[in-house]
């Protein structure tokens, strides 16, 4: 009889043992050893790899293209992309050119070609690609942005030298600012494709300095949109500085249990009531995540998205007032699908 509830008692020990390792919620500071599970992996790295799952997550959360055809004959397309009249592209005929080897050759007019789009309407759209609203270290409120690509005959075609296009963006939720101003971006060369970390990605002024012409529209008693004449396609932003005093920016500093490190997080800090977004960037030597471009008084939100595996984890934190010369904050996070966490992005 003594035996027999001593092998129980084993068993039942073995059974409990089994059953704390086995958790999925990874919400602990402790480090916790998973056998065969790439969350063991705490190493923290000097530089990040193209192949490191922080620079993947972009492949997974960001949406397909738009795409539309239109004919190069015509002498001037309008393009409502998808069909949504809030967003219309005017090309004119013949000022498309394509680049091989650095020869750069006019396109014939003649035939179709392919409009790619993918819009930045949200601020949870710039966190799809990866992407905040800084210049260098100058802090920049978005009004929306676009990456923009014309195909023909497999060729990504770019607009010719003294050519232009014109695009209305239509403010349909509040009415335009009359400060905006347009911007393009340095990618590296050759330019990846949309949905692919760029580590040399930088949102650079247009040299036509003047800001954004608004329009009405027809029959519309307000002023509608951004009416934008733009002499380059791939990224296009309407942004502005946002005013900070240099003098009172804060530090804020973000850590992580030990099984999330900068080859699998990624940290972005956002305005509640404007599109304004800072991607914190990793301090190898405190394993944390930081920024001090945020003023005094800021309302944001802090997001984390983790790659790890196959499986995604996702923290959230709420900043209402944020006045401390120095902030620490720690987040926890927590698995989520890959489709609820495309739904969380679309609702930022």
């Amino acid at each position: 009889m003594k035996q027999t509830s001593y092998i129980g008692f084993i068993m039942l020990a073995g059974f409990a043992f089994f059953a704390g390792t086995s958790c999925t919620k990874e919400l602990s500071g402790e480090f916790t050893q998973y056998q065969n599970n790439p969350l063991n992996d705490t190493i923290w790295a000097t530089s990040l790899k193209a192949t490191d799952a922080v620079n993947t997550i972009v492949n997974d959360v960001m949406p397909a293209v738009e795409k539309e055809t239109f004919n190069l004959e015509n002498s001037r397309s309008e393009i409502k992309v998808g069909g949504n009249d809030s967003f219309r592209i005017y090309f004119d005929k013949g000022i498309f050119t394509s680049v091989e080897n650095g020869v750069v050759t006019p396109v014939k007019p003649e035939g179709t070609a392919e409009i790619q789009i993918f819009r930045i309407r949200r601020t949870g759209d710039l966190i799809k690609c990866l992407r905040s609203t800084q210049l260098n270290n100058v802090l920049m409120e978005s009004a929306g942005g676009f990456f923009i690509r014309v195909i023909k005959n497999g060729k990504e075609l770019s607009i010719a030298t003294g050519k232009s296009y014109v695009v209305k963006w239509i403010e349909t939720g509040a009415d335009p600012k009359n400060d905006m101003r347009q911007f393009y971006a340095n990618e590296s060369n050759p330019t990846p494709d949309y949905n692919v970390t760029d580590p040399n990605f930088e949102w650079k002024p247009d040299t036509y300095s003047t800001t954004i012409d608004l329009f009405w529209d027809s029959g519309n008693s307000r002023l509608t949109g951004y009416q934008m004449t733009l002499s380059s396609l791939r990224w296009v932003s309407i942004q502005k500085n946002v005013k900070v005093n240099s003098i009172s920016k804060l530090k804020l500093t973000t850590i992580f249990p030990p099984n999330y490190t900068n080859k699998n997080t990624t940290v972005f800090a956002y305005y509640k009531k404007q599109k304004t977004v800072v991607k914190l960037d990793f301090d190898y030597a405190t394993r944390s995540f930081k920024t001090d471009l945020l003023p005094p008084g800021a309302e944001i939100k802090i997001v984390s998205i983790s790659k790890i595996g196959s499986n995604y984890y996702l923290s959230e934190k709420e900043v209402s007032n944020l006045t401390t010369t120095v902030s620490i904050i720690k987040l926890e996070p927590e698995k989520i699908s890959l489709a609820k966490l495309q739904a969380y992005l679309d609702e930022q």
